[in-house]
């Protein structure tokens, strides 16, 4: 075992420099070999490990891969040929570089070693300096697969992100809701980083605090409870800046955590990045909690700020088309109110009718006829929706809409007109904003809630499911209120005379569903009505029915109806 240690040392420290501490694993039969290649491999900084058998080998291999592979052709239990062979065909251990030591002259061992897949056969005895060559070709063989590897991964990884985004952008054209795009932002990105806990947080209408808008991993009561102020703690700070905060490891942490920030980080890494459209940061991206704790590296960062920039553009359109759309809408119902202002003394009217619609709608919605059409967005748009029914008001003269006297029938000719041009008008809209679910609905309204579930209505005879279910709930509601309050025209009739008439109505003029429903509210209406009235309830003034049927129907097959009806 003669050797120069220098020469040794010289060798190997070109190899192991730069490396963190590699591992080797010998199985040799040989003592002296063993204590020679320990030797040169522990002075230049490897872990050496050894196992008994090729047995051993194979399951070590299988348990904690080591950088190489030494073996001996004469090894008990599974000979180093065999061990070679079985290393390869595993694709746990197939990469591993290994170097077999054979008897000296044997030349078919070599010749059926290199076959078996050892890198490099060395027949005994061997020299510390040739030992030393062959494990430094051996590391450069191993730093060059796992460069090739570490290259198909970055491959492997720039394409997912590069495949996520893209599906991400053709999603997001196709959304204009800004919860369905937060939603898709928190699951992409969860999946692109391998993040469990993610928030996004926007900033509220004051633009002075930040809340959660959307999350994954984050308790309900934080996220419902959590509000920072703009430039406190580290997404506010974000927002702020407009950069970045990466915290990659506990030194990080501990100079830039405050107590507030494990509401929102679990554990490092964590990254908190703005969200910035057009130079503005319009939120702030949390991401913590990541598989495994991988840092962040520098090529996903990129791929992140493009990610978000791009969302970022999306909640920018979102949320000025929403409020573009809010005032769309506010404006349309604010025509509405205005019509009703005209009709003398309605108050209240809107509202009280809005909150019966609500009412009847939901009882139904325990109808398994109509569990499925009446969902959460049919209660949004049918509460936005009903204030519109009588906007077709607005056409009508002052001389026949205030009129207080019974109508003729030109004039309730001209009274029916408001349907068609309740409808005609948010039509108008319509046209403008097709995508807008509540002014659907508000059209449908407006048009058909005078029309009768036996088809004697206005303006279109329409029958029975024909006339849309919207259209269906408003009518009670709008003639229970009609019934129930003083008009111009009338003074308030009795709640129970009013539940009465409507009950005596179903499958006449009012869907019997909608009645049952309504039977089952009817003490929840009589509170509504008296908290909500605009004046205390009065007697009717004159038996007559035009005194407190609802003014457009006057004329109309309801008269010919009720009139049948005892006043007593």
């Amino acid at each position: 075992m003669n050797f120069s240690t220098d020469l040794v040392h010289s060798i190997l420290s070109r190899t192991v420099a730069t490396e963190a501490r590699s591992t080797a694993l010998m199985a040799h039969c040989d003592p002296e070999i063993s204590k020679l290649c320990r030797s040169v491999l522990e002075q230049n900084g490897w872990d050496v490990h050894e196992s008994p058998d090729g047995f051993a080998v194979i399951q070590h291999c299988q348990r904690d891969c080591p950088d190489i592979v030494l073996l001996d052709m004469e090894l008990p239990k599974l000979s180093g040929l065999e061990t070679t062979k079985k290393l390869r065909s595993s694709p746990i251990t197939e990469d591993i570089p290994i170097l077999v030591l054979g008897k000296e002259g044997d030349d078919s061992g070599a010749s059926a070693s290199l076959e078996a897949g050892a890198d490099i056969y060395l027949r005994k005895p061997i020299t510390a300096e040739e030992f030393a060559l062959q494990v430094r070709s051996l590391s450069r063989l191993q730093r060059t697969c796992h460069k090739l590897q570490k290259g198909r991964s970055s491959l492997g990884e720039q394409a997912r992100a590069l495949s996520l985004l893209l599906d991400f952008s053709a999603a997001l054209s196709k959304m204009d809701n800004l919860d369905a795009i937060l939603n898709k932002m928190i699951s992409v990105t969860a999946e692109m980083t391998s993040c469990r806990r993610v928030s996004i947080m926007l900033p509220d209408a004051t633009g002075q605090y930040l809340n959660i808008a959307a999350s994954t991993g984050i308790e309900n009561y934080v996220k419902e409870n959590v509000r920072l102020g703009v430039g406190e703690s580290i997404a506010g700070r974000v927002f702020i800046a407009g950069s970045p905060i990466l915290l990659n490891n506990q030194d990080d942490a501990d100079r830039e955590l405050e107590t507030r920030d494990h509401r929102l980080f679990d554990d490092l890494p964590l990254l908190s990045t703005p969200m910035c459209a057009s130079e503005n940061v319009v939120g702030v991206l949390n991401l913590t909690d990541r598989v495994e704790s991988k840092p962040f590296d520098t090529l996903e960062l990129g791929y992140l700020s493009l990610f978000t920039n791009y969302a970022a553009a999306a909640i920018q359109n979102a949320r000025t088309r929403e409020a573009r759309d809010q005032a769309r809408d506010s404006i349309v119902i604010a025509m509405a109110k205005l019509a009703e202002h005209r009709d003398d003394d309605t108050g209240k009217h809107l509202d009280r009718v809005t909150l019966y619609c609500i009412k009847l709608a939901t009882e139904l919605r325990g109808n398994p006829l109509y569990a499925s059409q009446i969902n959460a967005k049919f209660l949004q748009n049918l509460e936005r929706a009903a204030p519109l029914h009588d906007i077709g008001k607005v056409a009508i003269p002052d001389s026949i809409l205030l009129k207080p006297d019974k109508l003729t029938d030109s004039e309730m000719a001209i009274m029916q007109t408001h349907s068609r041009i309740g409808a005609e008008t948010i039509r108008s809209v319509l046209d403008k904003s097709p995508d807008s679910g509540f002014l659907k609905m508000a059209e449908e309204i407006a048009h058909s809630h005078h029309e009768w579930y036996n088809g004697s209505g206005y303006p279109q005879g329409l029958e029975g499911e024909n006339i849309p279910l919207a259209a269906r709930i408003l009518a009670l509601a709008d003639v229970y209120d009609a019934l129930t309050t003083k008009r111009v025209y009338k003074n308030a009739f009795s709640h129970r005379k009013s539940v009465e008439i409507i009950l005596k109505e179903s499958g006449t003029h009012f869907d019997p569903d909608v009645v049952k429903a309504f039977m089952r509210l009817e003490t929840e209406f009589e509170r509504l009505a008296k908290e909500l009235a605009d004046d205390p309830p009065l007697s009717p003034a004159d038996p007559g029915m035009e005194k407190y049927i609802p003014r457009e129907m006057q004329l109309s097959p309801i008269e010919r109806t009720l009139s049948q009806i005892s006043l007593s």
